[in-house]
């Protein structure tokens, strides 16, 4: 008989172990890669006017406007693709820019996906930067060229960032700039028209609940999981205790 409570008393208290377990599972909210905001041109673009995130993950609070900075200068209409004019021939300009931004909770951010687009062919530099630093340091950089038909995709590490809770503003510049016709045009390739390009995403990791609304404490029918666990583990306790008398 003793061995059989000795039996009883340890099955109940390992069952008390997995309901503990269980419990933590589901009250954690795993952490998921997405696409967290997505800028795409529009059919026709009427150059400098602030263009809205076209997508957002419901897990974001929300995303900024993209818009030009203020050495660039609007390049009139065009079909699916944002362009801006006055981008440098020679050296990086801090205040020639594509700016865009994020809005989130216990956001790891990742990467973000682009197309560099002119109507003609061209070469020159891009640097991603931040908020987070000021926009003082690059978080990643290289070069282009083949920017005619459906632009050139490129896919910027911004993992530097790290995890952040608010908004964080990112700017991408290109600067030495050359080539045949419009040099100093350079913008964003839609995914629009004969030649699609991708748009603009940004891409993070949400370690944290949907911040818009209020996540309900997680139950097992009308038990909450949390009041569940505790009966459980008193249950196991009071039989342990009963089964040494």
């Amino acid at each position: 008989m003793i061995r059989i409570r000795r039996s009883l008393s340890s099955n109940v208290r390992d069952a008390a172990v997995a309901a503990v377990f269980a419990l933590t599972t589901a009250l954690s909210v795993p952490a998921f890669a997405e696409r967290l905001a997505f800028w795409n041109a529009p059919p026709i673009w009427t150059g400098g006017t602030p263009l809205p995130a076209t997508a957002l993950s419901p897990n974001i609070l929300g995303a900024s406007d993209m818009t030009g900075g203020p050495a660039l200068t609007a390049s009139g209409l065009f079909a699916n693709a944002i362009i801006f004019d006055s981008w440098p021939s020679g050296a990086l300009d801090p205040n020639a820019y594509i700016q865009f931004g994020v809005t989130g909770n216990a956001v790891t951010y990742q990467s973000i996906d682009f197309n560099i687009y002119n109507n003609f062919d061209g070469q020159g530099s891009w640097e991603i930067r931040s908020s987070v630093d000021g926009f003082s340091t690059a978080l990643d950089s290289g070069t282009f060229t083949g920017i005619f038909f459906a632009g050139l995709p490129l896919t910027a590490n911004i993992s530097a960032v790290g995890t952040q809770t608010g908004t964080v503003t990112f700017r991408l510049y290109t600067f030495n700039n050359f080539g045949t016709t419009n040099p100093l045009q350079r913008g964003i390739r839609g995914t629009g028209g004969a030649a699609p390009g991708t748009g603009l995403f940004v891409n993070g990791t949400v370690s944290g609940p949907p911040p818009a609304t209020a996540q309900p404490v997680p139950t097992l029918g009308a038990i909450p999981l949390a009041v569940l666990a505790v009966m459980v583990a008193a249950l196991a306790f009071a039989m342990r205790r009963r089964m040494q008398r």
